[in-house]
């Protein structure tokens, strides 16, 4: 943004009345990376490929609790509950793992027109409701993840801590991780699944804002999805009371594993943890849904709302900008758990400690750095995990970290730049840059490093041998970046926070999430000392080749009306846990997640999520089921016998992206930023906002046909870490200024 720009719109502020921030300056950052056309057929296959494990719940509530029409509101007559079948691992039956993953994508597809999409996510929402309610001899009473014998989910000061579903016109709040709830018994005689998991919570609570918006934010909906975000503060962060003091006064809270034990959950007391102690899983942490709650939070807040927010321990009333700080404070706390969670190739931890006791146990805030020992359980250098899972292994838990951080990164650009590191004293670091594109950047580093082919040239790890497929990349070229499984293992996968190695590149579940980093721009040079090699930034069709290549790992060619795909391939497995996140995945790299519709008020007449016309179908939807769920119907995407050509004349032109700009520019010009307030008549600031945004378009010409012709400017100077530099970035990198405000 050029120095007229930002006198204008400074001006602007002002005659508006508002203040401009006074401090430093932060870059506009590089908007996110995609795949062309490979990806974006990748990702329609995989979803058919998911969607193969929807089915209609048992209609006796064997599987999960079931809910008359009459417990809910109006719009969801009709709807027909859906479940997601899981297998292996800690998985089998219904668990909200995969509720949550489906009710994310389904979500965010019909946010965007998909019909058959909304169908599918309001029958998951619903049947995410009966699993909120449960089995419960009382109907009226919902469990929340609980069991009978505990104390009232409904209340903040029961055991466990934390209101976990809120009353109302239908059931809202996590659910029991696992139904049938028997299932556990296996493992625990006696004891049937108990409690929520914070992972699938969190995605079911997007999908649900996402469905509220797709349907343009019925007000029945709203008052459904605002008691599902607050239970979640409440029950998985630890909201209202359960947090730490930061030595500048910063409030944090830490991500719990559920509602009954992890993060900041005390060892005994009255809120004892019923799980491993002071243990954090990173990949629980999600900064894109936390900010997409308080953007939703921001758009529908009514004062009525007030009243489900939960009181104090000591009876204060809170207040949306209480739950709001919440989630910053979860968001800080998360980013620097992360940095001391992970190595410089990339790799996290399953499991890391966040020990930070108050002085007794009964209470629940305090000052304190539950990042002071990580990834060690305190001082001692102890260690927590469960879920199959080990602490300080690189492995299935940890590699979620990967895309929950990527849609950091393209849902909400500008803010995932800004992130401050704290030393573990908890005082800021002013050394140290780290953010979700520097994250990112990382495992694009260690492929870029150790992978025996270039994916940013086109073809570059197809095979060569004769008789091979065509454009069919060759896995095993990439799989030496993360070669945890053969001798010599690849430099790098290991360090402090992550000192032993873990689960093989080869399941899908481990690769693909990796493959999401290369969604963030690559604007770094980054000198590697030890192997005397300078990296240099990527250029945006280089990102989008890498991109590609991954989409070419798997055989897609074989289709069939009667069967649907079949896809082949060795890092292409179709069960449960590799699907999903072979799904979400490339969603991600596709760029089909989207932020929320735009909101125009909430709808106060009776809405029905069934009522649709033939315009609404998806156009391209190839995806359509039959109760068995089964593709029906579906053709396959033809394929061109080479990438030239056919898949890059389906991503933007360079053309098409420089008049996006331009309308870009215009939209803010009109936009309320850069607009007097209403009824006003200052000629003044009209102008002014003209000026400004004609300024853009103007400025945005060299840009534009500076677009994939030039090499950024690198440079050798050296990022500061804490523990020692392994990498030197560019100067663009390091340059860039925090915001004051």
């Amino acid at each position: 943004m050029g120095p007229i720009i930002r006198r204008s719109i400074a001006l602007l502020l002002v005659l508006q009345g508002a203040t401009p921030c006074a401090g430093k300056e932060y870059p506009a950052p590089t908007p996110p990376r995609f795949g062309g056309y490979a990806m974006r057929k990748s990702f329609r296959i995989w979803l058919s490929a998911w969607r193969n494990l929807y089915a209609d719940p048992a209609e006796d509530e064997a599987e999960v609790p079931l809910l008359e029409d009459s417990a809910l509101p109006p719009l969801f007559k009709g709807v027909k509950p859906k479940v997601v079948h899981s297998t292996g691992g800690f998985a089998g039956g219904v668990v909200s793992e995969g509720m949550g993953y489906a009710l994310m994508i389904e979500g965010m597809l019909a946010a965007q027109g998909d019909a058959w999409a909304k169908d599918l996510a309001m029958g998951l929402l619903r049947s995410w409701l009966g699993m909120v309610q449960g089995i419960n001899h009382d109907p009226k009473l919902a469990l929340g993840g609980a069991s009978e014998q505990d104390g009232s989910a409904l209340k903040v000061d029961s055991d466990p801590y934390g209101v976990s579903a809120i009353d109302g016109w239908g059931p809202a709040g996590v659910a029991t991780w696992k139904f049938p709830r028997h299932l556990c018994a296996a493992n625990d005689p006696w004891k049937p699944c108990h409690g929520s998991a914070a992972d699938g919570d969190v995605d079911a609570v997007l999908g649900a804002v996402y469905i509220a918006g797709a349907l343009n934010y019925p007000i029945d909906l709203v008052d459904i999805v605002v008691r599902l975000i607050i239970t979640f503060a409440s029950a998985d962060l630890g909201f209202p009371d359960m947090y730490r003091t930061l030595p500048d006064g910063k409030r944090i809270f830490v991500p719990k594993a559920g509602s009954q034990w992890g993060g900041l959950t005390p060892p005994d007391g009255k809120f004892k943890t019923l799980g491993p102690e002071w243990c954090y899983n990173p990949a629980y942490f999600a900064p894109a849904h936390y900010r997409t709650f308080k953007q939703f939070l921001s758009k529908v807040w009514d004062k009525r709302f007030e009243a489900y927010l939960p009181k104090t321990l000591d009876g204060k009333q809170t207040q949306l900008s209480d739950l709001t700080s919440a989630f910053d404070g979860a968001i800080l706390a998360g980013y620097n758990i992360l940095y001391y969670s992970s190595c410089e190739s990339g790799t996290v931890s399953n499991w890391v400690g966040v020990m930070a006791p108050c002085e007794t146990d009964d209470a629940l805030s305090c000052k304190g750095v539950p990042w002071q020992y990580t990834p060690f359980v305190g001082k001692d250098k102890g260690e927590c995990s469960t879920s199959g899972t080990r602490w300080g292994t690189f492995g299935a838990d940890a590699g979620r970290t990967f895309w929950r951080l990527a849609m950091d990164y393209v849902l909400h650009t500008a803010d995932s730049e800004r992130v401050d590191v704290y030393w573990r004293s908890g005082w800021v670091n002013q050394n140290i840059t780290f953010n979700a594109r520097l994250f990112l950047n990382r495992i694009v580093t260690q492929y870029r490093r150790y992978a025996s082919c270039d994916g940013g040239n086109e073809g570059g790890c197809d095979c060569h041998y004769p008789g091979c497929i065509v454009n069919a990349t060759e896995p095993f070229q990439l799989a030496k970046a993360f070669a945890s499984d053969k001798w010599p293992r690849t430099p790098g996968l290991t360090c402090d926070a992550v000192p032993h190695h873990g689960q093989a590149w080869w399941a899908g579940f481990m690769a693909y999430p990796t493959f999401t980093a290369f969604v963030a721009p690559y604007d770094i040079t980054v000198n590697l000392t030890d192997d005397n090699v300078t990296l240099l930034p990527l250029h945006e069709w280089q990102h989008t080749n890498w991109m590609e290549t991954f989409a070419h790992i798997c055989n897609f060619s074989n289709f069939t009306e009667e069967g649907g795909w079949k896809i082949f391939g060795k890092v292409c497995q179709t069960t449960y846990f590799h699907v999903s996140q072979e799904t979400i995945s490339t969603m991600l790299m596709s760029g089909t997640m989207k932020p929320l519709p735009e909101f125009h008020g909430i709808k106060r007449s009776p809405s029905s999520a069934a009522s649709k016309t033939e315009s609404e179908k998806h156009p391209d939807d190839n995806d359509a089921k039959t109760a068995s769920g089964r593709a029906d119907g579906a053709k396959a995407p033809e394929e061109s016998a080479t990438r030239k050509g056919t898949e890059k004349a389906a991503d933007a032109k360079d053309g098409d992206f420089a008049a996006a700009l331009i309308v870009e520019a215009f939209q803010v010009q009109s936009s309320s930023q850069l607009r007097p307030p209403p009824g006003s008549t200052d000629w003044l600031a009209k102008s002014v906002a003209i000026i400004a945004a004609s300024v853009m378009v103007v400025g945005s010409i060299p840009a534009i046909m500076k677009l994939r012709r030039t090499k950024p400017a690198s440079s050798s100077r050296t990022w500061e870490q804490e523990q020692g530099p392994l990498m030197e970035l560019g100067a663009a990198d390091v340059d860039g200024e925090r915001p004051a405000c």
